[in-house]
């Protein structure tokens, strides 16, 4: 009879483990991660994932992907080789315009980014002719490009290239300017190798720039991984904004991820608002979207009708089931 005592005891325990461990003993499920070089200014939840081993306490393991611009994060995406990232809204849209099934499941931040020039370079206008540096065709900042372009009717010839070289090239005088997203602006202004010339909330004021995307058979498919990941995701954000304490640990990642100082990643910081719920700015997403049909990076005939194509798009009800029974 003690025996059998005994032993119920220790089943009882060895159940109660399993229960309250899922990260230990129920992470059967692998997910493919990805995420942009030094971008965690603007995509700071997924930085806090990593840390603080989210995905992992929701009983998934996960490979991370670092990715220079989210035109690469979308070929690896359509390759079946990524499936959930954080990147921008731009290369997503154009993406899902040649057919991939990618969607939003939710937003990140809106704006901060920012055109940096050479001195001599007063205004806008001084822009015709002169040789910008982006992160290439497919990016929200490249769209930025076009948009002063159109606008002011003046020529900008783009230079695709890495992020993270674009101050160099622009010390060397191999580049007139570059539009570059939190830190990238702020550190080489920080450090004379330009000024701000325009900011992305001067261009496009309160824009949807990045969001949390997932490949569209997972969500079909999977919903469950999809709630996992979004439970994680928004507990990041909650993490960040839970005190100011937290705040401050959320920076020094930052500095860590960017390898910028302090004060450039608080200047950064205030340049890119992250709102919350991080809901998806649809109209800022419709408005984007007509953009990207009349410079042609997404083909005419693709989107026929606007709000179907967004409707395909943003799929919001993993955040909204997420905030109905959020604990």
């Amino acid at each position: 009879m003690k025996k059998t005592w005994v032993l119920s005891i220790v089943i009882m325990s060895f159940i109660f483990v399993i229960g309250f461990q899922p990260a230990v003993f129920a992470a059967d499920k692998k997910i493919h991660f990805g995420y942009l070089v030094a971008d965690q200014i603007h995509n700071f939840a997924s930085m806090i994932v990593k840390e603080k081993k989210l995905f992992e306490a929701e009983g998934l393991q996960v490979e991370w992907g670092e990715y220079l611009a989210g035109a690469y994060v979308m070929q690896h995406l359509a390759a079946g080789e990524v499936d959930f990232a954080t990147c921008g809204i731009i290369p997503t849209m154009i993406t899902r315009g040649r057919g991939v099934d990618v969607v939003v499941i939710a937003g990140s931040n809106a704006e901060g980014s920012s055109i940096i020039v050479k001195e001599s370079i007063k205004t806008v206008k001084d822009l015709d002719g002169a040789k910008i540096g982006t992160p290439g065709i497919g990016s929200i900042q490249d769209a930025m490009v076009d948009i002063v372009a159109r606008r002011n009717n003046i020529k900008i010839i783009h230079k695709h290239m890495s992020v993270p070289d674009m101050p160099i090239y622009l010390q060397k005088g191999e580049i007139d300017g570059f539009i570059a997203w939190s830190p990238h602006n702020t550190k080489a202004a920080a450090l004379g190798y330009g000024h701000i010339l325009l900011t992305s909330h001067d261009i496009l004021p309160g824009h949807q720039c990045c969001v949390l995307v997932a490949r569209g058979e997972l969500v079909r498919k999977e919903p469950e991984t999809v709630k996992k990941v979004m439970r994680a995701y928004m507990k990041a954000f909650q993490y960040e904004m839970a005190s100011k304490e937290n705040h401050d640990e959320t920076l020094d990642m930052v500095v860590k991820y960017t390898n910028a100082p302090k004060e450039v990643v608080v200047k950064a910081w205030a340049l890119t608002p992250h709102p919350y719920p991080p809901y998806l700015n649809i109209e800022s997403a419709k408005m984007q979207a007509e953009g990207l049909l009349e410079g042609g990076k997404i083909k005419k005939g693709a989107i026929t009708n606007m709000d179907k194509f967004i409707a395909q798009l943003y799929h919001p009800y993993f955040l909204l089931d997420y905030l109905r029974n959020m604990k």
